[in-house]
């Protein structure tokens, strides 16, 4: 039977009661405010990229030429036909 003085405890390690303390009720608020931040801050970054990326490609559309088209024509290559070697029959043993 444990003395009544000394508080139960395991080895080295002794066991501690709940701290005594007065409960802040503002975390969830804290936190709330916190993720819609986040929220806001993800759309502003949204915005920005897209519209960067419609001043891109400003230059792409005010060109009256297609995308992608040759200024001169390239000549028509031809066709190479190589020759294949002759067949050559083994060696008789």
């Amino acid at each position: 039977m444990p003395l009544s003085g000394q508080p139960p405890s395991r080895g080295h390690l002794r066991l501690a009661s709940a701290p005594v303390g007065r409960l802040r009720g503002d975390g969830r608020s804290l936190l709330r405010l916190r993720s819609i931040a986040a929220a806001l801050a993800i759309a502003l970054a949204t915005l920005a990229m897209w519209l960067t990326t419609a001043v891109a490609l400003v230059p792409v559309l005010w060109r009256r030429d297609p995308v992608g088209r040759r200024l001169r024509a390239q000549a028509p290559r031809e066709a190479r036909v190589i020759p294949f070697q002759p067949r050559r029959t083994a060696l008789p043993r």
